[in-house]
């Protein structure tokens, strides 16, 4: 029994927290040094997708407000115009009385007196929806947006090691060439060396290529450039 009261105890903080969406991608006033978290920023702001998810929001917070609105529809406001209404003083016999200025009127049905509130929750509850569809694109788009900077950063880090590593095989390499052009070392060295260089220049082409796909693929979600994000 008291292991399950400390298990309920220790428990309540975790399942008591809530996420602060704002945090998830910090607003656009908000500056930070973190270069991945303004990829982030960029992401949310620039990408296509997103505003669709925003403009859900919006016109679901119209659609409440006007089922919330929708109790004015039983009221009417009508105005009479004639001789009489415009010239009171031409009215000698009184005839205005059968013509009022203005008519007021206000009827509801049984079935309103259900359907407006009902109305109402739905659009509220739709209006939550696209809310919590706004927070999920927020975590989506973060998850995206960081782990394509981590590959960008890794396939640059390849890129410049795989270069360097050419540039050494090649100095290497024709050592062994010009050694092998004078007579000084066997063709099997030389052919060993030329298949050594070969292959770290594929690998170095391959190694550019990821480099500069990954590099795409993020400025694909921030829908800018990588040199021009300041």
């Amino acid at each position: 029994m008291k292991k399950i009261i400390f298990f309920l105890v220790i428990s309540v903080p975790v399942f008591g927290q809530n996420v602060d969406y704002n945090k998830i991608i910090l607003p656009d006033y908000t500056k930070t040094a973190d270069f991945g978290e303004k990829l982030v920023q960029l992401a949310w702001k620039n990408h296509p997708s997103n505003e669709t998810f925003r403009r859900e929001v919006d016109i679901a917070e119209v659609t409440v407000r006007q089922s919330s609105a929708a109790w004015l529809d039983i009221i009417s406001v009508a105005g009479n115009m004639n001789e009489f209404t415009i010239n009171p003083q031409s009215d000698i016999y009184g005839r205005s009385a059968y013509w009022p200025k203005y008519n007021v009127r206000a009827s509801i049905s049984l079935g309103q007196l259900f359907t407006i509130p009902a109305t109402t929750r739905v659009n509220r509850h739709r209006l939550m929806i696209a809310q919590a569809n706004v927070n999920t694109q927020k975590l989506t788009v973060r998850n995206q947006v960081l782990k394509a900077y981590n590959e960008y950063v890794l396939r640059e880090k390849m890129y410049k090691v795989q270069s360097q590593l050419l540039l050494d095989n090649e100095t290497s390499h024709k050592l062994i060439e010009q050694r092998f052009k004078n007579g000084e070392t066997n063709f099997e060295t030389y052919s060993l060396s030329l298949s050594n260089y070969t292959t770290m220049t594929v690998a170095q082409l391959e190694a550019e290529r990821n480099y500069k796909n990954a590099k795409l693929d993020l400025e694909q979600l921030i829908g800018m450039r990588l040199e021009d994000v300041r």
